[in-house]
């Protein structure tokens, strides 16, 4: 039996500190009834399933539905623990959205336990505390699990820590117990993520990473004794791992869960995750630097506020405990500094599959770094009072900086709250028929299914071999139907999916502009890095407005593109060096209407002279040149988006710019600043 100790008190006491800090900084910003979009909606519509049916649906009827049922297949471990949750407080009145969003909060919070076990195996308990506190707190992890962020990244992370831990205790132990523990800690993390097997990488590559050191650096045995002594120290250990991989793949049948695709699917996404062109298409997915410092500093943490020199120190504090954590396992424990050695190696190469894996990195490398810093307080024994001072100031300001710093990002963050969007998916839901398609691009497919409650084409996050249609194939449907002039493909393409769908409905929005290079890269196989024929929309903001005598504004300023409003129709001006240039086009609202104004229909002579005044006063020098460029004026002029010729009529420039002019099989029946729905007609 364990003895308390005051130590060991106070130790408990700390971890508490962290654990609730960690949740307050998740959950401060949390609103009720609120929620993030995207994945978190998925997430939550499962969960109410659940609530309200008692058992998950035998397949998705909203996602995927054309052709066949798609079972569904996502872990429900996260439907499970919220629903148990929300029957304790739906009796305070909670709303499920609001136990859903303070039960995430909490899962984030937790992730400190496992930093601090894995923290606490790889060093000592203050190498865990000081794991735990970074943990919890860092913005790289913080900003993936917050409350409002109702998705499997905490945890994910929270089972990564702890099957690390678990399993690195099970190699070191070897006996049934840990065993045991380390599977069970496996078989949770199956429930909970489908790359559940990331972590088993790890230990067997550590394994024989601690094989090859002790035969290649081992000095204590003769050549042919240390390889004896190799040989059968890998045979324990392959026994172990072994032992654990039959035991979490029989428990991971018996839960329904396929364990050997989801085994090779780990190495699938880890080679070529691109063979998803979903994948292609995230942001957070895309390949980044990993020669610039601040990729680096992001991967451990991102631990900055924006003063460059307390970033940088803190970047190096980090960099130097996870050496020097190496260097003291080296000389002191093999197995140790060989699991050290493999959570660098593996955490560098996910760093290189994109951005949005950071948030694990970030862990990973962080329990390095606490093992650096736990190990350091074990060479301070013996050592003066202020040498032993000034290591455990460096762990207490390094601790402390990262929990305020968490506090205060934790502020800021919050559920998304979009009254646009939200009056689309009301009006969706309430005023179209119950089994009606909507499509669009994939990324507001949760939302269309989870908020609007309608049918969709896709939602790029679960699409597997059932599907009648894969998701590359409805990606690049989508992507075609917008970006294509021709409005009968268009037509067709939404044809092969509708189904037994009683009506179809479509969404053109705004963020589509920015978004719009993946549509025509993937629907059309334009790809505006090597074509360039292949133009984009260009979107250029308000910077500053000039005024008549009676205070009407005349002149509006965005960047090089100048909008002039004095004659019974605006023209927009390109300027370059002094000279001045008409745009061949300006389409603009006149009350909820788009008027088009061509200039090969004004008499550019009566225009130059009549603007020259205004232009000189402006300090150009106005020319009867035409640029042969599209420019559309936003309803409340905040912004502008120039629409290159190539782009002038396709279809989502008739939907959203337009707002549906020249367009037959498309009758618009919804729109506000941001999105616009379009009834599909035959």
């Amino acid at each position: 039996m364990m003895k308390i100790t005051p130590e060991r008190l106070a130790v408990a006491a700390l971890l508490l500190i962290v654990i609730f800090s960690a949740f307050y900084m998740r959950s401060a910003n949390s609103v009720p009834d609120k929620m993030l979009s995207y994945d978190p909606i998925f997430q939550y519509r499962f969960t109410k399933y659940y609530v309200d049916f008692g058992e998950l649906p035998l397949w998705d009827e909203l996602s995927y539905y054309t052709g066949r049922a798609v079972s569904t297949s996502a872990p429900g471990l996260i439907f499970y623990l919220t629903a148990l949750i929300y029957s304790f407080v739906k009796g305070l009145g909670w709303s499920l959205v609001t136990a859903a969003t303070f039960a995430s909060a909490w899962y984030g919070a937790l992730i400190a336990v496992p930093a601090f076990l894995l923290g606490r195996e790889l060093s000592n308990k203050w190498g865990g505390l000081f794991g735990a506190a970074l943990t919890a707190s860092a913005p790289q992890i913080l900003v993936r699990t917050f409350g409002s962020s109702f998705d499997t990244d905490q945890l994910a992370i929270f089972f990564i820590l702890l099957t690390l831990w678990a399993g690195f205790y099970a190699l070191k132990k070897r006996d049934v117990f840990s065993v045991a523990l380390a599977s069970a800690c496996f078989v949770l993390f199956a429930s909970a993520w489908q790359t559940f097997w990331y972590t088993f990488f790890f230990l067997a590559a550590g394994s024989v990473a601690y094989l090859s050191v002790e035969y290649f650096m081992g000095w204590r045995k003769q050549d042919g004794e240390r390889a004896k002594a190799v040989v059968n120290e890998g045979k324990k250990l392959a026994v172990v791992l072994a032992a654990m991989f039959i035991t979490i793949s029989a428990c991971a049948y018996a839960l329904n869960i396929d364990p050997i695709a989801n085994f090779f699917g780990v190495i699938g996404f880890a080679q070529e995750a691109e063979k998803q062109i979903v994948n292609i298409s995230i942001a957070e997915l895309q390949l980044i630097n990993i020669a610039d410092l601040s990729t680096w500093i992001t991967a451990i943490g991102n631990f900055s506020i924006g003063y460059a020199a307390l970033d940088n120190i803190f970047f190096l504090a980090l960099i130097s405990l996870m050496l020097y954590g190496v260097a003291h396992s080296y000389k002191n424990d093999r197995m140790t500094f060989s699991m050290l050695l493999t959570i660098l190696l593996i955490s560098v190469y996910t760093i290189t599959r994109g951005i949005r894996f950071t948030e694990f990195s970030s862990g990973l490398l962080i329990a390095v770094a606490a093992a650096g810093f736990g190990r350091l307080t074990m060479a301070m024994k013996g050592k003066e009072l202020f040498v032993k001072g000034f290591v455990a100031g460096l762990g207490l300001f390094l601790a402390a900086f990262a929990i305020f710093n968490g506090i205060y990002i934790g502020q800021h963050l919050g559920p998304d709250n979009d009254s646009n969007w939200m009056d689309a998916w009301t009006y969706l839901r309430t005023q179209t028929p119950e089994l009606s398609l909507v499509g669009t691009w994939w990324d507001p497919g949760h939302m269309i299914t989870g908020l609007a409650d309608r049918r969709v084409i896709a939602d790029g996050a679960h699409c597997g071999s059932q599907c009648l249609y894969g998701i590359n194939d409805r990606i690049t449907s989508l992507g075609k139907i917008m970006a294509t002039s021709d409005e009968n493909v268009s037509l067709g393409l939404i044809n092969k999916y509708r189904g037994d769908s009683p009506a179809v409905y479509w969404i053109a929005s705004n963020d589509l502009i920015s978004k719009y290079q993946w549509l025509q890269y993937f629907g059309l196989g334009c790809n505006p890095n090597t074509d360039s024929s292949c133009q984009l929309y260009s979107l250029v903001n308000l910077q500053s407005m000039k005024y008549d005598q009676t205070g009407k504004p005349i002149v509006k300023i965005y960047g090089p593109l100048i909008l002039l409003d004095v004659g019974s129709s605006p023209v927009i001006i390109y300027t370059q060096g002094k000279n001045a240039a008409f745009l061949g086009e300006v389409l603009y609202y006149d009350g909820n209407d788009v008027r088009d104004q061509r200039m090969e229909n004004a008499n550019m002579t009566s225009l130059v002279q009549d603007l020259t005044p205004l232009v000189t006063q402006l300090g150009y020098r106005m020319t009867n040149q035409t640029v042969p460029v599209t420019a559309w004026v936003s309803k409340d002029s905040s912004y502008m988006v120039i629409i290159p010729s190539s782009l002038r009529n396709t279809v989502f420039t008739r939907m959203f710019f337009m707002e549906g002019q020249g367009l037959e099989h498309f009758k618009q029946v919804f729109r506000n600043e941001e999105v616009k729905i379009y009834e599909v007609e035959p």
